[in-house]
């Protein structure tokens, strides 16, 4: 395993040090588990639960800590993080803003304190799915991307200490992962009656091999850094400490590109496990064709021969 000590150079950026705490007060009636007048009036004290932790401390925060970059925090560190259902709807919600506001580029997500996180919160799910299944907010996208809309857009993710079932899940559905050595990794559903309903039984056994997946998911046991990378789980390793910092620093790269080619990167790549590998190629040189004629392509060789960095704007 090799531990990545890089160090991009910092740049100032002029929302730098901006920090936005989620407003979902106002969300509380989506956000408890309704579908409907019928449903909210049968479990009042479950809406006003997630209500009262909404308003009194919100367990997400976003930053911009650079230009077109996201930072999204789970901040329940007394719970060592632990996902309850406003954690998962504000992570949702805070996808969702991500990928409708045209100056974010890249977001991260990160735990705050020694975990990432150990798992869901069973206490507030328990009380709540008992009165029926979980029932999205509006403006949200699924963090865990196992149904609605699909981002369009690169989601890092970096982790340390704890990552717990669905933490391990959330981790899986980002697009580049960065893991401190200290990371300890579980997917042991199978202890608790239950299995990975998270996405983990698809992309575990894509991104680690059969094998590799079902040795950890079938015996509930844990693994540790060096092993996910060993998987190809990890694509960066760094000290204790370190993983934030380089995951925004590869997210400030991967923001100073032009947005169409970097969604068309993804969109391609995706394409082959939805659509099959043959649709994902003939779709390639159309995707080319429009990309050759856009704004931003031509603004590329515009600034390479007047020798400046070029400015895209999504076009």
């Amino acid at each position: 395993m090799i531990v990545d000590e890089q160090k991009l150079e910092r740049k100032p950026a002029a929302d730098l040090g901006r920090r936005d705490v989620l407003a979902l007060a106002g969300a509380a009636a989506t956000v408890g588990l309704t579908a409907g007048p019928a449903r909210a009036q049968s479990q009042p004290a479950v809406a006003a639960t997630a209500a009262t932790q909404l308003q009194t401390k919100p367990t997400v925060a976003l930053d911009r800590p650079a230009k077109g970059v996201l930072l999204i925090g789970i901040d329940r560190i007394d719970a060592q993080n632990r996902i309850d259902i406003p954690t998962f709807s504000a992570i949702g919600q805070a996808y969702y803003q991500f990928e409708h506001d045209d100056d974010l580029k890249v977001a991260v997500l990160h735990g705050t304190g020694p975990d990432f996180s150990k798992g869901l919160d069973q206490a507030s799910w328990g009380a709540a799915l008992r009165n029926g299944p979980f029932q999205t907010p509006q403006n949200f996208i699924d963090p865990v991307a196992t149904a609605g809309p699909e981002r369009s857009k690169p989601l890092v993710v970096a982790v340390q200490g704890h990552v717990t079932r669905v933490a391990h899940e959330l981790f899986l559905a980002a697009d580049l992962r960065i893991a401190a050595q200290d990371a300890i990794f579980n997917q042991g559903e199978v202890t608790a009656a239950s299995f990975p309903g998270g996405g983990a039984t698809v992309r575990f056994v894509r991104e680690a091999g059969w094998g590799n997946a079902m040795r950890y998911m079938l015996t509930g046991e844990d693994w540790h850094t060096d092993e996910a990378y060993r998987m190809g789980l990890v694509q960066v390793v760094t000290r204790s400490g370190q993983q934030l910092d380089r995951a925004v620093d590869i997210a400030r790269q991967i923001a100073s590109y032009a947005p169409l080619g970097v969604q068309a990167l993804l969109g391609s790549a995706r394409r082959v496990f939805r659509e099959g590998e043959r649709v994902a190629l003939l779709s390639l040189q159309p995707e080319f064709g429009r990309l050759s004629r856009s704004e931003d392509r031509q603004e590329y060789f515009r600034a390479l021969q007047e020798k400046r960095s070029p400015v895209y704007v999504g076009r």
